[in-house]
C-alpha cells in the first residue's frame, strides 16, 4: 500500500471540502491522481447528469457553459 496521509494532508482535503459545499456544490467525487502534483489539488466540473437515457447521456443537451445556477 502507499504511505498514510499526515494530518496536514487530512486538514487540506476537508478544508476542501468544506470550501466546495459552502459554494454551494451538491455532488463531490474525490480521487487521488498521478497526474497531480504531492500537494496540490485540481477540480474537475461536470455539468449535468448522466442517467441513462438522458439527453446529457446521449450528448444532446443544451448545455450553459455560463456561470452556474445555484439557486
Amino acid at each position: 500500500m502507499g504511505t498514510e496521509p499526515s494530518e496536514k494532508d487530512i486538514d487540506a482535503i476537508v478544508a476542501m471540502l468544506d470550501g466546495k459545499t459552502e459554494d454551494g456544490v451538491g455532488r463531490i467525487k474525490v480521487k487521488t491522481s498521478a497526474g497531480v502534483m504531492e500537494g496540490e489539488m485540481a477540480t474537475i466540473s461536470h455539468h449535468g447528469r448522466c442517467d441513462i437515457g438522458s439527453p446529457f447521456c446521449e450528448g444532446t443537451a443544451d448545455i450553459d457553459e455560463g456561470e452556474p445556477d445555484n439557486e
